[in-house]
C-alpha cells in the first residue's frame, strides 16, 4: 500500500503566536507602504533627488555633464532591477524580511559594472554610489518601518483540510470560526477554507459576503504551498499554467546555465579538488574518487561521481541497507565527515552537469535500491524526474538529507514544490541559500 500522509509527519494541533509570515506576506490586507506599486515609484524619485543634490554639489549643472547623467542612468536601473529581486525573493516560503534585501542588489550592480567597463562609459563615483547606497538604505529603512507579521491572523474555516493545515503551522496565529457569523473578525487576517470541498448553503453565502466587503479568502492549498513551501502529492500538481510539465523554454535557459556553471566551477576549483583528491589518498586506501549509480532525468540511471568520504569497500547498488547513511556513520572517515559537512564531496558531480547527467539546481537523485523503494511506497515519486537531478535543491536547503519514508515523504513535497514553481529567481535563491548552509554545516550526514 502507498504511503499517503505519514502520522509523524504532522505534529498534533497547536496554536502558538505568530512569528512571521516570510512567504505569506500577501495574505489579508496590507498597507500603503507595503505594496510593491508604492515602493518602487518612490524609491526611483527619491534616489533620483539625492543624486541631484549631489550632482549639483560636485559641479553645479547635474544634467550638463554625461558622466552625472550615466550615473543616473545606471543607479536607477540597478535600484529597479534589485527592488524586482527582492520581490521574487519574498514571494518564496521561508525567505527573512532583510536576508536578501543586500544580496538583491549584489547582481546588478556587478552586471552595471561590467557595463561600465567594457564600454568604457563616463561615470561619477560620487553620484552612482550616492544612488546605489540611498537605494539600499531605503530598502531596510523600509524593512524595519514594515511589520507585516503584526496581528494578523489565519481564520480557518472547519474542514480536515484546514485541520491538516492548523496541525502543520506550528508558528502561525490560527483560529477557527465556529460559524459564519464570525467571518467579520477577519478583518485585520485572511480566510482559509477548503474551496474543493462541499460546504454548506451558510458557509457558501457568508464567504460570499465576506469577499464583497473586502475580506482576504484564499484557499487552503494555495496557503499551505505559499507558506511550507512545500506541495501535497495526494494527486500530481500542476504549474501555474496548468501543465504538469515544467516550462521548457526556462530548461534551455537553464542548462545553458549549467554548462557555463560547471565549466567555470571545474575551472575555478581545479586546483582545490586536487588538493582534495591527495588529502583522501593520503589518509585513507582506496581511489579518492566515488562512482555510484543513481536514478536521474526521466527515470534513466547514471553514475554520480563524488569524493570518497567512507571507507574504500566493494557496494552492492541493489542492497538498501547499505545505500542509507546513518548519523555518525561509523564507516566515514575524519576528512570525509569534513567533506560531508562542507558539501565539498560534490564538488565533482560538476562532471555530471557538463555531461548532461545532472543540473546544477534539482531534486538529488537518489541510489537505485533507494529510488525503488521510494517509488514503491510513495504515491507519485516517479514524478520527481520530470526535471534533471540536481547538486542541490530545493528540499536540501529546506530539510537536509534524509532516508527513511516518514522524512522522504516531506522531502518529495519540498521537490514537487520547486517543480511546479522553478524559474531563474527559485534557481537563484536556492543558490544563496546553499551557500549559507555550507557555512553553517547544516542538514549533512
Amino acid at each position: 500500500m502507498n504511503l499517503h500522509a505519514p502520522e509523524s509527519v504532522t505534529p498534533p494541533p497547536r496554536i502558538l503566536p505568530q512569528q512571521g509570515w516570510a512567504g505569506s506576506a500577501s495574505l489579508g490586507r496590507r498597507r500603503l507602504i507595503e505594496r510593491f506599486t508604492f515602493t518602487l515609484p518612490l524609491l526611483l524619485v527619491l534616489v533620483f533627488a539625492v543624486q541631484a543634490i549631489a550632482a549639483r554639489f560636485l559641479n553645479g549643472s547635474p544634467f550638463e555633464n554625461s558622466h552625472n547623467i550615466n550615473s543616473i542612468v545606471g543607479a536607477i536601473a540597478v535600484n529597479i532591477a534589485a527592488v524586482l529581486t527582492y520581490r521574487e525573493f519574498r514571494k518564496t516560503p521561508g525567505t527573512k524580511r532583510f536576508a536578501f534585501i543586500l544580496t538583491s542588489y549584489g547582481l546588478p550592480v556587478l552586471v552595471l559594472a561590467g557595463v561600465l567597463l567594457v564600454f568604457r562609459v563616463p561615470y561619477s563615483n560620487v553620484v552612482l554610489w550616492t544612488g546605489l547606497g540611498f537605494g539600499a538604505f531605503f530598502m531596510l529603512l523600509l524593512g524595519l518601518v514594515q511589520r507585516p507579521s503584526a496581528g494578523r491572523v489565519l481564520f480557518l474555516v472547519p474542514g480536515e483540510r484546514t485541520k491538516e493545515l492548523a496541525r502543520e503551522l506550528v508558528h502561525e496565529t490560527t483560529q477557527f470560526l465556529e460559524s459564519p457569523d464570525q467571518l467579520g473578525l477577519a478583518g485585520h487576517g485572511a480566510v482559509v477554507a477548503d474551496l474543493h470541498q462541499e460546504l454548506s448553503p451558510e458557509w457558501e453565502r457568508g464567504i460570499a459576503h465576506a469577499v464583497i466587503h473586502g475580506i482576504a479568502v484564499y484557499n487552503v492549498k494555495q496557503v499551505r504551498e505559499s507558506i511550507t513551501g512545500k506541495v501535497q502529492i495526494e494527486r500530481l500538481s500542476e504549474n501555474s499554467f496548468g501543465a504538469l510539465v515544467p516550462s521548457h523554454s526556462y530548461f534551455i535557459i537553464k542548462r545553458l546555465t549549467d554548462v557555463v556553471g560547471s565549466l567555470a566551477g571545474l575551472i575555478l576549483f581545479a586546483i582545490p579538488m586536487l588538493l582534495i583528491a591527495l588529502a583522501i589518498r593520503l589518509t585513507s586506501p582506496g581511489d579518492a574518487f566515488f562512482r555510484h549509480r543513481r536514478t536521474g532525468y526521466r527515470g534513466r540511471p547514471f553514475e554520480a561521481y563524488k569524493f570518497r568520504t567512507m571507507v574504500s569497500r566493494e557496494h552492492d547498488d541493489h542492497d538498501l541497507e547499505s545505500q542509507k547513511t546513518a548519523d555518525n556513520d561509523p564507516r566515514i572517515t575524519p576528512i570525509g565527515s569534513f567533506l560531508r559537512r562542507t558539501r565539498l564531496d560534490e564538488l565533482p558531480q560538476l562532471i555530471n552537469v557538463l555531461r548532461g547527467e545532472m543540473s546544477l539546481i534539482g531534486p538529488r537523485p537518489e541510489a537505485l535500491a533507494l529510488s525503488k523503494w521510494y517509488h514503491e511506497h510513495l504515491d507519485f515519486y516517479e514524478y520527481r524526474h520530470v526535471v534533471r537531478p540536481g547538486i542541490t535543491g530545493w528540499a536540501q536547503v529546506n530539510q537536509g538529507h534524509v532516508t527513511e519514508l516518514d522524512d522522504v515523504y516531506v522531502k518529495l513535497q519540498y521537490d514537487f514544490y520547486y517543480i511546479k514553481n522553478i524559474s531563474a529567481w527559485l534557481d537563484l535563491l536556492i543558490a544563496l541559500r546553499t551557500v549559507a548552509v555550507m557555512v553553517h554545516f547544516r542538514g549533512a550526514r
